[in-house]
């Protein structure tokens, strides 16, 4: 098994395996190929893919991707686990557990003192995996601003 940091042309593969992941819990992927490109690469990245392949050439067949933050508290790193997918034909062989591994490994190259991971409030099998490889739920208030109250809040300060 090889698990590597995604390149451009996975870009294809990733959107795949995440359109998979959305259906999964009945909702509908934005991260499309174009936009992995987009946001995935380069010097002003917003975030990295990891992907996992049997061999070289092979099909991708699970993906991670995280995002870098910073805990103004503990004034260090972070890393956010934003998605972890692995291809159902690929699954309860211990691939999701090498995943995580390696996100770690990345999250201590980057000084990170915490991996925070984000998953479905109904989703009880991710929460099982978590909790199986030492992560411990926190209860936290996470508030979100839509496309239009960003623009209208941003529109505020003219």
């Amino acid at each position: 098994m090889q698990i590597r940091r995604a390149v451009p042309r996975d870009a294809d593969a990733i959107a795949k395996l995440a359109a998979d992941a959305a259906a999964e819990e009945g909702a509908v992927s934005g991260l499309e190929a174009d936009r992995i490109k987009a946001h995935a690469f380069g010097s002003t990245a917003l975030f990295e893919a990891w992907v996992a392949q049997e061999r070289n050439n092979a099909p991708i067949i699970a993906h991670a991707i995280i995002t870098k933050s910073y805990d103004m508290r503990r004034a260090a790193p972070t890393v956010v686990l934003c998605e972890l997918y692995v291809a159902p034909s690929h699954r309860r062989g211990g691939l999701a557990r090498k995943m995580m591994s390696a996100v770690a490994r990345r999250a201590s190259e980057l000084g990170a003192r915490e991996l925070a991971i984000t998953t479905g409030v109904e989703n009880e099998v991710a929460q099982k995996f978590f909790a199986a490889v030492g992560a411990r739920p926190r209860q936290a208030a996470v508030f979100m601003m839509s496309a239009d109250g960003i623009e209208w809040l941003a529109a505020e300060g003219l």
